[in-house]
């Protein structure tokens, strides 16, 4: 690692240690020619997580946490002790694709008016994720809930370099300096929807994004946040009601709550239909979890914060430790 490195690499991990291991595995052959800082922080695992990076990766720059943080706050951490000319934003459920680092480096110096850059990214079985996007806007929200079609927000996809409008947060290259002008991550986000808020404010800063599939990697979705689906649910709604209040006044939030319970209704209303129709004449399966799954975000939606979120269970674990060293 030298004093300025090509790219500082930001992962932030909570108890997923295995997960954890094979993306720094991983970060070897994604970077043939370019040098790495790689920055991990630790948000508080129980699982030994930090332990095993110490052994198996001396060199990578290790902060342990006692008090588990969000998202923004762990990333504006390893943005503050970067050293790169550009910091990668990336999920610990990752596995870099060889050269992956390197054809997402070249790109940026390629094209100095880009402030991020987002990777093709691929699901375990090798299908597509989206992951680049139109921003969210009450509007793109009502032409959702009138079709019920999501197709309309996607720009990731095909094999050509792209200007588009927000990028996926488990993997985003940025330059360092946009990351500083734009003050990083808005840490009230505590996750969620801090990924296009950091990419409108980046376009406010006359930075562009692009999707560049020519540099790929695989993503263990929802890793950390799998085990507790109600509060993933109830936190995504709580952060996308903060995001557009900040964005679009609150008249936006409250029209965009409404939207997204009427689509999640409406959306559990088909899928109890559809689950109706004897299984051998449908056009394709249907997750018999999928109504209750909607309702669940309808309820949230309503209500952001009428059940706990992630951030809740973060100081619920916050608390018993604060009970543990005090006692």
């Amino acid at each position: 690692m030298s004093a300025g490195a090509d790219i500082s690499v930001s992962l932030v991990n909570t108890d997923n240690r295995e997960l954890l291991l094979g993306c720094l595995r991983s970060l070897a052959g994604a970077a043939r020619e370019i040098s790495l800082q790689t920055i991990v922080i630790d948000n508080a695992s129980t699982d030994g997580s930090a332990d095993a990076v110490a052994e198996a990766f001396p060199d990578v720059e290790l902060v342990r946490l006692d008090r588990r943080q969000g998202f923004g706050a762990n990333h504006n951490e390893a943005i503050r002790r970067s050293r790169g000319r550009y910091v990668f934003i990336l999920n610990e459920d990752t596995v870099l694709h060889e050269g992956a680092l390197d054809r997402l480096c070249r790109f940026m110096d390629q094209n100095p008016g880009v402030g991020a850059a987002g990777p093709r990214i691929l699901y375990p079985d090798g299908s597509e994720q989206p992951s680049a996007f139109h921003f969210p806007t009450p509007g793109r929200v009502a032409v959702t809930t009138l079709t019920l079609q999501r197709a309309l927000w996607r720009q990731s996809g095909g094999d050509v370099a792209r200007p588009v409008d927000w990028l996926c947060g488990a993997a985003i290259l940025a330059r360092r300096d946009a990351l500083e002008a734009v003050g990083g991550f808005d840490e009230s986000l505590f996750i969620y929807s801090e990924d296009p808020d950091l990419c409108l404010r980046l376009r406010a800063e006359g930075f562009r994004s692009a999707y560049v599939p020519h540099a790929s990697l695989v993503h263990y979705e929802n890793a950390t946040t799998s085990s507790v689906p109600e509060r993933r649910i109830y936190q995504m709604e709580r952060s996308r009601a903060l995001y557009t209040r900040k964005h679009h006044g609150a008249i936006g939030e409250y029209t965009v709550r409404g939207l997204t319970a009427a689509a999640f209704a409406a959306r559990a209303s088909v899928a109890k239909a559809l689950l109706a129709v004897p299984g051998g004449t449908r056009l394709k399966p249907v997750d018999p979890a999928a109504p209750a799954r909607f309702m669940a975000h309808v309820r949230a939606a309503l209500d952001p914060n009428a059940k706990p979120g992630i951030e809740d269970a973060a100081g619920s674990f916050n608390a018993e430790r604060d009970r543990a060293e005090s006692a």
